[in-house]
């Protein structure tokens, strides 16, 4: 029987990245907006978790608590530090849920060092590239760029990466070239795969080399960091 976590945040954004990375890892989750309607949902359902974003302005945590309490002491509760960009509260989300121990709050450990997740960009298209590098920048994470295969592969060599983002339509040396030689260095660097066309037979060959996941351009952002989010942080 799946987990069932409620996850309540007035955030659109993070919401929706949650949602994906939860459901990917295999958790029933059910997103709720506010604390008023987190107590309607709990008199019809039994969740195994809540994760409550502590920023929410329509009661005050402490009585959205106890409510809580009142209701069905048996929830465990995790509250989302609020001092954290995403990438590192939904580290410490996911450790909670793999301890299966309740955290109320999420405490930060000053003497535990931040989740930084090393990305490398590889793509010839230097407009969306700095696009993407700016919106990753501002989320926290460590970003490279590269504009050529080999550029690519020397940058890996000098300081592997956590993620790479790679292109597969590139000047020179094409992606799934690419793909395998990051593999044959280090297997354990997450490869995401991007291209503007859907082509499945290019699809499939990237998977059987060892691509952890493949996107479609044009990106959405909170997709694309969802789907980053999610590999990186299963391979912690």
């Amino acid at each position: 029987m799946l987990e069932y976590i409620m996850l309540v945040s007035s955030d659109t954004e993070t919401r929706g990245i949650l949602y994906e990375i939860l459901t990917n890892l295999g958790y029933k989750i059910t997103t709720v907006l506010s604390y008023r309607e987190l107590m309607e949902a709990l008199k019809k359902e039994e969740p195994d978790y809540i994760i409550l974003d502590p920023k929410l302005s329509d009661m005050p945590i402490e009585l959205a608590l106890n409510k809580i309490g009142v209701i069905n002491d048996n929830i465990k509760i995790i509250i989302a530090p609020s001092n954290k960009n995403l990438p590192e509260f939904t580290q410490d989300i996911l450790k909670s849920l793999r301890e299966k121990q309740p955290e109320v709050p999420l405490q930060e450990n000053p003497q535990e060092p931040q989740l930084k997740i090393n990305t490398l960009l590889v793509d010839d298209e230097i407009e969306s590239t700095e696009s993407i590098k700016n919106y990753l920048l501002k989320k926290g994470y460590n970003v490279d760029v590269a504009f050529t295969g080999e550029e690519a592969l020397l940058k890996i060599k000098a300081n592997k990466p956590d993620i790479v983002l790679l292109d597969i339509r590139l000047p020179g040396m094409d992606g799934i070239i690419i793909l395998k030689t990051i593999k044959d260095i280090d297997k354990s660097i997450v490869v995401i795969m991007t291209s503007a066309i859907e082509d499945e037979k290019v699809i499939q060959e990237a998977l059987k080399i060892g691509a952890d996941g493949y996107i479609v351009k044009p990106f959405n952002m909170a997709k694309l960091e969802a789907t980053i989010l999610s590999n990186a942080l299963n391979k912690k």
